[in-house]
């Protein structure tokens, strides 16, 4: 018997019937149709306000200086995609191989920061399929909650769960980590010093989850970007937050008419410019 093949439904089944917090997808929209015209209005309001003295300026004051939220980089960004491959609560939503198709089409590649509960319902032969096309892995935890409050040994037995569950589908792991809901305390900020990892947050981002309306995160982000960029969008699913599907390809289509080219993390840095 493969003990791995086993270990994921087994953590999915501890996280369903456990004690858990809610989770940040229980609290945003899944549908276009979940959310009121005035509501939408008031989010890109709020959140338009709250990025105009730029992402990548806000950033520097909230984040540590060790936490990337941009590269020196002359002619390219990175594309990361966060919540990979499929929540737990969607076991037909995997739109991991529309996904990988996409960036096919651009000649584009990503790192996809993954939740270990949401590995659930996706194959290894469709994650094979998206690391040889080049894309990455990277640790975002295994549920869609702030770790914030958590003390080390917690925090070490979550990070190392979904290390594991990478290492199903990989055994090329990347420093790369993204603390859920940007929330990083210093317990946390502690341990992946300790495992050298290097936390990574974003100058271009749209609080897509909470947003859907696929032309205006493209139009914010392409905005907000600029060379070295690190740029995140969530995975769409079928039936949960599939609006960030077209939002995609959208932003895709913006990099290119901005001549700047879509590449993993690992690549932004291997372009780094002194």
């Amino acid at each position: 018997m493969n003990v791995r093949k086993l270990l994921i439904p087994l953590l999915i089944l501890s996280f369903l019937f456990s004690d858990i917090k809610p989770l940040g997808r229980d609290k945003d929209p899944k549908l276009t149709s979940d959310i009121s015209y005035l509501s939408l209005l008031y989010k890109k309001a709020i959140w338009s306000t709250l990025s105009l003295p730029g992402q990548r300026f806000m950033s520097s004051l909230i984040f540590p200086e060790s936490s990337l939220s941009h590269m020196n980089v002359d002619n390219a960004v990175a594309f990361t995609i966060d919540d990979g491959f499929c929540g737990a609560d969607n076991p037909h939503g995997c739109m991991l191989n529309e996904v990988k198709d996409l960036f096919k089409k651009y000649n584009s590649k990503a790192t996809f920061f993954i939740t270990g509960s949401h590995c659930n319902h996706v194959s290894f032969e469709e994650v094979s399929l998206l690391l040889a096309d080049g894309h990455e892995l990277a640790n975002h935890n295994m549920y869609d909650f702030p770790y914030n409050e958590h003390n080390k040994e917690e925090f070490i037995e979550d990070l190392d769960l979904t290390d594991m569950i990478i290492s199903k589908f990989t055994n090329n792991k990347t420093k790369w980590y993204r603390a859920p809901h940007a929330k990083l305390s210093d317990v946390m900020q502690n341990v992946i010093d300790e495992r050298e990892m290097v936390h990574v947050i974003s100058d271009a981002f749209a609080n897509d989850t909470a947003i859907p309306d696929s032309k205006w995160i493209a139009e914010f982000v392409l905005k907000q970007v600029q060379p070295g960029s690190i740029i995140v969008i969530h995975m769409p699913e079928r039936g949960v937050r599939e609006w960030l599907y077209e939002a995609l390809e959208l932003t895709l289509i913006g990099l290119q008419d901005k001549e700047l080219k879509a590449v993993t993390l690992s690549e932004l840095e291997s372009l780094k410019v002194n």
